[in-house]
């Protein structure tokens, strides 16, 4: 496999795996091909080094999405693709990073951006405008369905 063609939660496990920093990981790899979804299996179960990995790629992401925010302004972003079924094990970070990094954000978040029901600001009353950050009903066939519909419009 080309490093170009694993994906960035792969690519960060077999790094911390090459400097030993992952023994889990490493156990788990020897059982078989290493995937994004093993290594989420593999934090939900409790394993230290995969949890790592996660808790970065939130970092990362969140980082990003503070970025844009404060560029953007931006009412909604929405997560897709295959990570959106990891979201438990990264959007903490995420949201904490966001937070902390876009002046934006922390002045139009809802109250607990995990609790995709609640909307409203921190103290309790409904925000005139939010900055809603959410995942993808349609997960990794977003993709597929965006291209079925191009040809329709």
């Amino acid at each position: 496999r080309r490093s170009s063609d694993l994906t960035a939660v792969v690519r960060m496990a077999q790094e911390a795996m090459a400097a030993g920093l992952a023994p889990g990981l490493v156990k788990a790899a020897a059982g078989g091909e290493l995937s994004a979804l093993s290594v989420y299996n593999l934090a939900m179960q409790g394993d230290v080094d995969a949890r790592r990995i996660f808790r970065r790629f939130g970092e990362v992401l969140g980082i990003l999405l503070a970025d844009l925010a404060n560029v953007l302004n931006l009412e909604m972003f929405v997560i897709g693709g295959g990570v959106s079924s990891a979201w438990d094990a990264f959007a903490p970070t995420m949201f904490e990073e966001m937070r902390a990094r876009s002046i934006v954000y922390a002045a139009t978040a809802p109250g607990d951006p995990l609790d995709e029901k609640k909307t409203a600001s921190q103290d309790g009353t409904p925000s005139l405008r939010q900055t809603i950050v959410t995942r993808s009903t349609l997960g990794s066939d977003a993709g597929l369905y965006g291209a079925a519909r191009l040809p329709i419009s």
